[in-house]
């Protein structure tokens, strides 16, 4: 069994644990009495520990993993598609003993938290998919990334480009680009072509866990028909929409994209699937 540092909220603690044979950083932080909830960053937010983080540790005891080909979490040749960083999520969540963490996903994160209460419901509390990618919508194609440099990338995913600032270096030295290079090639591997996973609309019945979508209704990289679509192929999900804001909710609207998070998910707390 895995035991936890005696963090108190406020605290942060910044470890690395195996799995998979990979040295996987994660940053942990809020009591350790309260429910635990595993946030999976999207693309170019690893080893980033921010005021949404912090917020959400008051109430929780937050897992925040860098995962493999992000942040400083390496990833190894044979790890190229969504498949694989399901099941080394499924085997992150063991490896910590989490029992039934609530999942927060952010969009790459939240599409490997789809497809992870997707196979393993059992293993999951409450879902919380904001800004997820992972689904096609015809007729509204998802940006492109691929081409677009880091300034023009910021400028279609915010709404304000003031809140991007936890996200752009001080200066743009060569470890920062390199490191960049190293992540959109992981990003491609995933995201390339296609950028979504085919089969997951259909599969999305199988989700029996209470699930929130969150979507900012300026989002040009995701547009709010993608957050309506997850809601729809969910039964018994809730779409909350927030309005100002962009495909990065959590930086632009802090409070009430918190706010909502935690009521969804101390709602009724104690009583998630069986």
């Amino acid at each position: 069994m895995t035991t936890h540092p005696n963090v108190t909220s406020g605290e942060r603690i910044e470890r690395t644990i195996i799995v998979q044979d990979i040295e996987t950083h994660l940053f942990e932080a809020g009591p350790t009495s309260a429910q635990p909830v595993l946030f999976l960053h999207g693309a170019h937010s690893g080893n980033l520990w921010l005021d949404y983080h912090r917020a959400l540790a008051q109430q929780f005891h937050v897992f925040a993993p860098d995962l493999p080909g992000f942040g400083l979490t390496p990833r190894p040749d044979w790890m190229r598609d969504i498949s694989d960083y399901v099941l080394f999520q499924q085997d992150l969540i063991r490896i910590l003993d989490l029992q039934q963490p609530h999942l927060i996903g952010h969009s790459l994160g939240g599409w490997m938290a789809a497809e992870l209460a997707v196979w393993y419901p059992e293993m999951i509390g409450k879902l919380v998919l904001c800004n997820a990618a992972g689904l096609r919508v015809k007729g509204s194609p998802m940006g492109d990334l691929f081409a677009l440099n880091p300034q023009e990338a910021l400028a279609l995913c915010f709404e304000h480009l003031d809140a991007a600032s936890p996200l752009i270096p001080a200066e743009i030295t060569t470890d920062f680009l390199m490191t960049q290079y190293r992540e959109n090639i992981s990003l491609a591997l995933l995201m390339w072509n296609p950028n979504y996973d085919p089969k997951l609309g259909r599969r999305l019945a199988r989700i029996t866990c209470p699930t929130l979508i969150i979507w900012g209704e300026k989002d040009r990289l995701l547009p709010p028909v993608y957050g309506e679509t997850w809601h729809k192929l969910i039964s018994g999900s809730t779409l909350i929409s927030l309005p100002d804001t962009g495909h990065m909710p959590m930086f632009e609207q802090l409070e009430d994209w918190t706010q909502h998070v935690v009521t969804f998910l101390q709602a009724h707390e104690g009583a998630t699937h069986e």
